[in-house]
């Protein structure tokens, strides 16, 4: 524990991540890697132990000096593709989910063991699926232990299976979600300290409130500049980790009951869809619309500047969209559904455009696309909202202080 003597002295913080935070090129990376280096820009001695993965690698001596500011980087290779003979036996001989056990790793937890011996002040965890190691930090340290909740895991997985069609996979993603769901309460039993993402996931997650620090991935607005004319002005676009399922169905869902309506009456328009790790199946199934699929991208910050109006169609999901963050900080107009907008809390009509119904989105862009001046509009209250409500160096600011009063305690 921290005295009123020493409450002002850097933190010894460990961070665990179950995926390699860069090159950040989905919603969980930037956030993870915009949490490492807010840690670290306060002043606190911060390393990070990292899974590399074989979706989400890099080498650790080919990191810039910025990420290397204040940071210690350890990383462990771990095979973490489903296979379905592992999948089979996880379904028949084991409670824990299979999302979880495909990240326990002797090796990573001999690492661990390995780094505890340095006494750190904060052990934390990016992500419930490593909620597995808790009884090692247990074992060999007296550090704080603090969860950072980037989704709801379980309300994820109960809203895929209410859209699910199939009989079989609706049951699995029904089964899923009661296991994680009993992961959730088994973790919250054992952590210190809670960081949700949202508001809305800490109300849904049973954990003391007095332990609870809600920290939105925040921007750095010096980064972001006001409105600029995108190169594609008759462009819609949707950015997104294609490999997730809820948003393969949302752009599917939003292609079928949407777009399809909409582009036979403004055929000048386009629709560009990005995302990285894009199965085949998804990627022919594009190929039957009148899309334009760019597949994963060079720089996601690119793609965005160079498109006008941006569609977050989600239909489950849980969390924080980061992407539309990025977007509305680069001035752009973005429509999206309520489970898209969930934990922004931007205003419906003036930050953000918000639909709910197929037709209520068909209003949404058939508007956005007829009136520019609208939707310039729209795009400069985006950016001013952005920069005010989510600056990285105050969310962190305010995580620190939070992390030092629990130690002085």
């Amino acid at each position: 524990m921290q005295t009123p003597d020493n409450q002002q002295r850097p933190l010894h913080i460990l961070v665990l991540c179950n995926k390699m935070p860069y090159p950040s090129n989905d919603g969980g990376t930037i956030a993870t890697l915009n949490m490492i280096m807010g840690l670290a820009a306060q002043g606190n001695k911060v390393e990070v132990l990292a899974m590399q993965t074989p979706k989400h690698n890099f080498p650790l001596e080919k990191l810039s000096d910025e990420l290397k500011q204040n940071i210690n980087w350890h990383s462990v290779w771990i095979d973490t593709d489903i296979r379905l003979g592992r999948l089979l036996k996880n379904l028949f001989f084991s409670r824990l989910p299979y999302n979880a056990e495909r990240f326990v790793s002797e090796e990573f937890n001999t690492k661990l063991e390995e780094l505890l011996q340095n006494n750190y002040d904060i052990v934390q965890l990016e992500g419930l699926y490593l909620s597995s190691y808790i009884p090692t930090i247990r074992k060999y340290s007296k550090s704080t232990i603090s969860m950072r909740s980037h989704n709801v895991e379980r309300q994820i997985w109960e809203r895929l299976a209410e859209t699910e069609t199939n009989v079989a996979r609706r049951f699995y993603k029904r089964l899923l979600a009661r296991r994680i769901g009993r992961l959730e309460l088994q973790t919250l039993n054992k952590i210190d300290l809670l960081v949700p993402i949202t508001r809305n996931d800490a109300e849904k997650l049973p954990f003391d409130q007095h332990r609870t620090y809600v920290a939105p991935t925040g921007i750095e607005p010096q980064k972001f500049a006001p409105y600029k004319e995108p190169a594609v002005p008759k462009s819609l676009f949707y950015i997104g980790a294609l490999d997730w399922e809820p948003n393969q169905e949302a752009v599917l869902w939003f292609v079928r009951n949407v777009w399809a309506d909409v582009q036979p009456q403004h055929p000048d328009w386009e629709f560009h869809i990005a995302g990285r790790n894009a199965p085949e199946s998804f990627a022919g199934e594009m190929r039957k619309y009148p899309v334009v699929f760019d597949g994963q991208v060079a720089s996601a910050q690119e793609f965005i500047e160079r498109h006008n109006i941006m569609v977050v169609p989600l239909l489950s999901g849980s969390g924080m969209r980061i992407k539309i963050i990025e977007a509305m900080a680069h001035s752009r107009c973005v429509v999206t559904t309520p489970i898209g907008a969930e934990g922004i809390d931007a205003e419906n009509g003036k930050q953000i455009l918000i639909g709910s119904t197929p037709d209520e989105l068909k209003i949404l862009i058939l508007k956005a696309i007829g009136d520019a001046e609208y939707t310039r509009k729209v795009a400069d209250e985006a950016f001013a909202f952005t920069n005010t409500s989510f600056n990285n160096r105050k969310i962190i600011s305010g995580l620190n202080n939070f992390y030092k009063q629990w130690l002085q305690r």
